[in-house]
C-alpha cells in the first residue's frame, strides 16, 4: 500500500476532492488497498480531504464491497427519424442463490447476461426507426432467494447463505448490467421495491435483502453521471414516466390455492387504481408467469416472469414450471406502451420445430 509521488500524486490531490465513488474504488486497487474506505484514511492522514462529505457519508451508510471497477465508455446517439421513446425494462424474480435441477449461479450469471443481450437486439431494431436514449429498469424484487426455510431456502436448495448471495453473486451481476446498459444509453434509471423473498419470517420487510442490494448498487455504481438508483421501502409506488403513471409492486399475499390468482388480482388492482388515483399501467411479478392482462379500458396489467426454471415452488403451488423469462417495453409520449416483448434468457428454452 503505497501512495503516489510526484506529478501524479500532485493530479489526485486535486481530483481526489470530487472524485465518484468509483473513482476512490478503482484508486485503491491501483494502490494496493483492500478498499476504498482504507485509501480513503490514507489520504486523511496525509491533510487531504473531501470537500463534500456528504457523499462520503452516503457511501459510508452501508457495509462497503469492492465490486470490480468498471471504465464505461460513452454512449453517442444516433440520428433518426421518428418520435423518441423510452425502453422499459421489467425484471423480477432473479432469485440468486437458489438451486434447481437447471439452475445454479453460473447458470443465473449467463441468463442476468443474457437479459443485456436479448434487450440491445430489440432495441438497436428500433433504433433504425426512432431514437431510444433512455433505459428505465422496473425492478420488482426477488433478486435474492435468502435462507428462510419457509420460502424453500433449505439444504441443499440453496448455494450460500443470503449475505452472500447479494455480496459474491447479485450485487456483482447487477453491477455488471448496469455497467453495460449505462454505455449503451444516454441514461439509465432504475425503480426498485422489494419481493417476499430475502428476509426471516418473522423479520421486518425493511429487512430484506433486496434493499440491502439496491443500496450497494446505489452508493456504488449508481454514483455514475448517467446511473441512477431510486430505492423505496414502500411495498408499491407509482413512477411517472411521460406523463404515464406506472404502478408497481411485487404481488405477494394473494391466496393462490388454484395457480395465479388472476381474478383476485384483477380485484385488487380496480380497487388501488381508485385508491392511488388512477394510472394506466401496473407490474408485478412473484408468480413466475409471465402475462399481458387489460384490466379494463384504462389499465394493463404486465406480470414478469423468473430467471428460475425447474421451479418446485411453482410446481406445488401453481401447477406449473414456465420458462425463464424477463420483459422490454417501449413507450411512446402520447401513445403510451407501443411494443412489448418477453425476452429471451436462455436458448435452451427456445421454441422446438417439428420435422415432418
Amino acid at each position: 500500500m503505497k501512495l503516489p509521488t510526484g506529478k501524479e500524486w500532485e493530479r489526485l490531490i486535486k481530483e481526489y476532492p470530487n472524485m465518484s465513488t468509483m473513482g476512490l474504488i478503482q484508486c485503491a486497487n491501483r494502490f494496493g488497498y483492500s478498499s476504498f474506505d482504507s485509501f480513503m484514511r490514507a489520504m486523511r492522514k496525509h491533510g487531504i480531504y473531501r470537500d463534500k462529505p456528504q457523499v462520503e457519508n452516503k457511501v459510508e451508510r452501508h457495509p462497503a464491497i469492492n465490486l470490480p471497477p468498471i471504465k464505461l465508455l460513452k454512449y453517442k446517439p444516433e440520428k433518426t427519424r421518428g418520435d423518441e421513446e423510452i425502453a422499459i425494462l421489467h425484471t423480477s424474480d432473479g432469485h440468486g442463490g437458489k438451486i434447481t435441477k437447471s439452475f445454479n449461479n453460473d447458470v443465473y450469471k449467463s441468463r442476468m447476461g443474457k437479459i443485456f443481450e436479448s434487450a440491445m437486439t430489440i432495441v438497436n431494431l428500433h433504433r433504425t426507426m426512432y431514437p431510444i436514449n433512455q433505459l428505465h429498469i422496473f425492478n420488482t424484487g426477488d433478486n435474492i432467494q435468502g435462507e428462510n426455510p419457509h420460502q424453500g431456502s433449505t439444504i441443499g436448495e440453496v448455494s450460500m447463505g443470503a449475505r452472500d448471495q447479494v455480496k459474491k453473486l447479485v450485487a456483482p451481476v447487477w453491477n455488471n448490467l448496469l455497467g453495460s446498459f449505462a454505455q449503451e444509453f444516454e441514461s439509465v434509471e432504475m425503480d426498485c421495491i422489494a419481493g417476499n423473498h430475502g428476509h426471516d419470517k418473522l423479520a421486518p420487510e425493511t429487512s430484506s435483502y433486496d434493499l440491502l442490494l439496491y443500496d450497494i448498487l446505489e452508493s456504488g455504481i449508481g454514483q455514475e453521471k448517467n446511473i441512477k438508483i431510486n430505492v423505496y421501502d414502500e411495498w408499491a409506488i407509482i413512477v411517472n414516466l411521460m406523463g404515464f403513471r406506472n404502478f408497481l409492486f411485487h404481488g405477494d399475499g394473494m391466496p393462490a390455492p388454484q395457480g395465479v390468482p388472476f381474478f383476485a388480482l384483477d380485484k385488487k388492482l380496480k380497487s388501488w387504481y381508485m385508491q392511488y388515483g388512477g394510472f394506466e399501467y401496473a407490474f408485478s411479478g412473484h408468480f413466475h408467469k409471465q402475462s399481458a392482462n387489460e384490466v379494463s379500458s384504462k389499465l394493463e396489467h404486465f406480470m414478469c416472469g423468473s430467471l428460475v426454471s425447474d421451479d418446485t415452488w411453482a410446481l406445488k403451488k401453481l401447477g406449473i414450471s414456465s420458462n425463464p423469462s424477463q420483459s422490454l417495453y417501449g413507450l411512446h409520449p402520447r401513445r403510451g406502451i407501443t411494443w412489448r416483448y418477453n425476452l429471451t434468457v436462455d436458448d435452451k428454452f427456445l421454441p422446438v420445430k417439428v420435422t415432418v
